[in-house]
């Protein structure tokens, strides 16, 4: 049974991946891609970065602080199974993209690949063994506190209806430290903090520590940008974007 969901799961992904490149065969794959009941997939480390490079998806690791800072996989995000808040934050993720689970022996990701199935996840794929598996296959192990905070601290409501009252143009980055995608987008929102320096007012928030915030302002993934003039919302955009996206829509009246 357990080989069939693999094979199962090979070739649910290789017909995505062939739909990209023939876009005549692309209905007939999605058609059927959707109609296939969730499950998780469980794969040995080969095949499970294998599938991960070719689906585009993204790594969760569900091990604790501690443990990640001794190793994690390349660009993971990390969500510690154990955090009271735990399926509230995996809520963030997008449940139309692959998600490639691990944690330290393959205990933990099990079970968190099979509650996010329950909670709508359609190709959830767990690494059997680990992340020791991984690393036996020599494959690259980072080590950095890759879930430590950025600086970032709690916003209540009225803050930011302060900033919003005494700026013309305001731009807030609403992240989280433990999302892969919101790390990578640090380095291009400072650099357009420091363009717009004296002209716009560029905020980090993170929706973990400003839940009420982020409930009022419906911020519902990771990461959300949104640009405020004259203290209302003009435009709003998600997912890694380049600087000149942002700064475009800061450029407009």
């Amino acid at each position: 049974m357990r080989f069939s969901h693999v094979l199962l799961g090979v070739l649910t992904l290789c017909s995505l991946a062939g739909c990209r490149k023939a876009e005549g065969s692309a209905g007939a794959a999605a058609s059927t891609t959707q109609q296939e009941p969730s499950h998780v997939v469980r794969l040995a480390a080969p095949e499970f970065r294998k599938l991960a490079e070719q689906a585009g998806g993204g790594y969760l690791d569900v091990r604790t602080p501690g443990e990640v800072a001794r190793g994690h996989l390349p660009n993971a995000s990390v969500i510690d199974f154990h955090d009271p808040k735990f399926r509230q934050k995996v809520e963030l993720l997008p449940k139309d993209k692959p998600i490639f689970v691990y944690c330290a022996s393959g205990g933990r990701s099990s079970a968190a690949a099979e509650m996010m199935v329950q909670m709508g996840f359609g190709h959830v794929y767990d690494l059997q063994g680990g992340i020791g598996s991984w690393a036996g296959e020599g494959y690259p192990v980072e080590r950095s506190e890759t879930a430590a905070a950025d600086g970032s601290k709690a916003m209540e409501p009225q803050a930011l209806d302060a900033l919003l009252a005494g700026n013309k143009r305001v731009l807030v980055d609403y992240h989280t430290p433990w999302c892969a995608p919101c790390r990578r987008m640090n380095s291009v929102v400072d650099a357009v903090a420091e363009a717009w320096k004296g002209r716009a007012m560029v905020v980090r928030v993170d929706i973990g520590e400003s839940e009420a915030l982020a409930a009022r302002e419906k911020i519902q993934g990771v990461p959300v940008f949104v640009v405020y003039v004259d203290g209302k919302e003009r435009w709003r955009g998600s997912g890694e974007l380049p600087r000149e996206v942002l700064e475009a829509q800061l450029t407009k009246p």
